[in-house]
């Protein structure tokens, strides 16, 4: 599993959490989207672009409440296959 962001508070009171990501591939935080976290499994609900980070929305977490328990996770998922990408491990 690769790391691919980290959420870093909770935005809002309608359990929106601001991520900040550590890839360019925006498809990580697109709906539908499965994130592994040390809680467990994050299903992206909605997401949106606000001042160099993401809102993100995940699935069971739908108030300010519940989305404070979420501060401070670090987000993983499965490596893509592009065969035209230069991975770091690719790198080392």
């Amino acid at each position: 599993m690769l790391e691919v962001g980290r959420i870093t508070k909770p935005h809002g009171i309608k359990g929106e959490v601001q991520v900040d990501l550590v890839t360019d591939r925006r498809e990580r935080v697109a709906p539908g989207s499965v994130l592994e976290s040390d809680k467990g499994p994050l299903v992206v609900t909605s997401s949106r672009p606000h001042q160099g980070k993401w809102l993100v929305v995940f699935e069971g977490y739908a108030d300010r409440t519940s989305a404070e328990r979420l501060a401070g996770l670090v987000l993983r998922a499965e490596g893509i296959e592009d065969p035209d990408a230069l991975w770091v491990d690719d790198l080392i």
